[in-house]
């Protein structure tokens, strides 16, 4: 049985979240959210029972049936491919129903029941190997978040389990080293997500606090403080500066919820200021990654080099959820899980076959894999994708991306919205069934060019207008995209020449096309004959929707999302 559509945990918090993320009763109807969603429960049922479970039959002592994951996400990380199927599949059920995810489900909770030990060690490993590598925070976190997600979809039992594993990670003798672990500072998000859940407990805030919380990297993000970002001076050689560290974020968000202190607060904001200024590209992504040199502002391009890890695009929008939680009615927010989704994650996603690592801004895409960290948070984000396009609490209901779906608001009203956003900005919101009245809160996305009128009202760009609801009704609009141009800044051009991307409602564009790109030498296209500050004199719509032709040139210009596996592409081409 699924859960109550609100969640359960704000009567344990001190800040209280002001609206909520719906659990269950969202379903996506059509458009480039339900082939994503769709897509997603075709990755996951690639799996096979008798390859997730192998670890977990090794350390038991019994046959092995299937074979391994090979390469570091498996045979450094036992276990956690499991744990992702948890992730994907358990979000996926809490919006339908599908049998053989299901099956799935039931077979990876058996496995990891049927190894657990008495006190409540359940990882793949032997506890001696605990306190190694990245098991007490990476692999915990994937744990924890699968058997919520499960419990979420009605896996009572999921519950029990980590219970009883918080019990006893909470009580362990390696919690003194943990911190200085491998990306050790992730780990505190783990303990935050249990503490939401009925099975919390103080014990989870005592946890972050003695075990995980940084307070003189807390107060360096409060004062943003110069190269505080890219440098960490934490002895010994791990952790090294990561976009990873956004997930601590997350952990220190929910620690502000559960207690009320304000230097959290501070911290996330501080940071999040940090990486939007100097370590994001336009589209979304973020810089800051492992093994990257990455100085304030650097905005690296070469495809050779990482960037816009998925990994960093997931906690980021994860981060703003939670302040749109807290702080409903600033529309920048969502703006950032809008392009999040659209620029890094969707275009992320190869069909039904991988998720990709990064989503480089040059070349071709690389390819995908079926486990790493970045196909996890990934098959995370696809299986959840419902509960992005509306929030909710027992008065108000925000409309916060523009998909064509379905919101079954508890018994007060039934919500439907049609569009073919981002392809068309025309937006359809019928309510019928109205039995009380509620407060509908429409978002204006920051990117539309200028103030218009819904029903009367006129509404302006970033924000959000208020409608009072007591009956059935309709709402018609279009929601105006058009092209902004976006100058490059950052490390040196490629030959010391100008480039420039193009950004059209909340897409990131790229073209496709030929001539030289400017670091892989492989096809693109040069822009350096047009006058780049007017787009339309130098592109013209083609029969395709946001696809456009460049005048006098085998090229095309279209969403990044859309740029298929193996398509020559460049976001950034050179420019006079």
């Amino acid at each position: 049985m699924k859960r109550n559509q609100f969640p359960e945990y704000n009567d344990k918090l001190v800040q209280k979240d002001k609206i909520f993320t719906p659990v269950n009763g969202v379903t996506i109807d059509g458009g480039i959210f339900k082939t994503i969603f769709d897509n997603n429960i075709g990755f996951l049922k690639q799996f096979r029972i008798e390859d997730l479970s192998y670890w977990f039959d090794v350390k038991a002592g019994r046959e092995a049936k299937g074979k391994p994951f090979r390469g570091h996400f498996e045979d450094n990380l036992k276990g956690q491919t499991a744990y992702q199927l948890l992730m994907g599949a358990g979000n996926a059920l809490r919006w339908t129903d599908d049998a053989e995810l299901e099956k799935l489900v039931n077979e990876v909770l058996d496995v990891i029941e049927s190894t657990a030990e008495p006190d409540g060690y359940c990882m793949a490993i032997p506890k001696n190997e605990f306190p190694r590598n990245e098991y007490p925070h990476y692999v915990r976190i994937w744990l924890t978040y699968g058997l919520i997600a499960s419990y979420l979809s009605g896996h009572d039992r999921a519950l029990d389990i980590l219970g009883r594993w918080e019990n006893w990670f909470n009580s362990s003798r390696e919690l003194p080293i943990i911190k200085y672990l491998e990306l050790a500072y992730q780990g505190i998000v783990a303990s935050t997500a249990a503490y939401m859940t009925p099975i919390g407990s103080e014990k989870d805030l005592e946890t972050v606090e003695k075990y995980y919380e940084e307070d003189w990297r807390l107060a360096q993000f409060s004062r943003e403080e110069k190269d505080c970002v890219q440098t960490r001076f934490q002895p010994g050689q791990e952790p090294h500066p990561h976009g990873s560290e956004l997930e601590s974020l997350e952990g220190y968000l929910d620690m502000f919820r559960a207690t009320g202190a304000y230097y959290y607060l501070d911290a996330v904001l501080g940071a999040v200021d940090m990486y939007r200024k100097h370590w994001q590209h336009v589209g979304g992504g973020i810089v800051m990654c492992e093994f990257l040199k990455a100085t304030e502002g650097c905005n690296t391009l070469d495809p050779r080099r990482p960037y816009n890890e998925l990994c960093c695009s997931s906690f980021w929008l994860h981060i703003f959820q939670r302040l749109h939680r807290l702080f409903p009615d600033n529309e920048y927010y969502v703006s950032e899980i809008e392009k999040s989704l659209y620029n890094v994650a969707f275009a992320d996603q190869d069909g039904e076959e991988s998720i990709r690592y990064f989503a480089v801004l040059e070349g071709t895409k690389v390819k995908g894999q079926v486990n790493s960290c970045c196909t996890g948070v990934g098959t995370r984000i696809f299986g959840s994708l419902p509960e992005y396009i509306f929030s909710i609490s027992p008065c108000d209901v925000y409309v916060d991306l523009f998909a064509s779906a379905t919101l079954h608001y508890g018994e007060t009203a039934l919500i439907s919205m049609k569009t073919d956003m981002p392809y068309s900005g025309d937006v359809k919101i019928s309510i019928k069934n109205v039995s009380k009245p509620f407060k509908m809160h429409i978002r204006i996305p920051d990117w539309v060019p200028e103030a218009f009128d819904i029903e009367g009202k006129t509404v302006t760009p970033g924000s959000y207008a208020e409608f009072q609801i007591d009956k059935d009704c309709e709402f018609s609009f279009t929601l105006k995209m058009e092209f902004k141009v976006h100058y490059y800044s950052g490390e040196a051009g490629f030959r010391n020449k100008n480039r420039v991307c193009y950004t059209y409602g909340p897409m990131l564009m790229a073209f496709v096309g030929t001539d030289d790109f400017p670091y892989t030498g492989t096809t693109g296209i040069s822009l350096e004959e047009f006058d780049t500050d007017d787009i339309s004199s130098f592109v013209e719509k083609t029969e395709k929707p946001l696809v456009w032709k460049v005048k006098g040139k085998e090229a095309l210009l279209k969403p990044y999302m859309d740029i298929v596996q193996d398509e020559g592409f460049v976001v950034y081409p050179v420019c006079r």
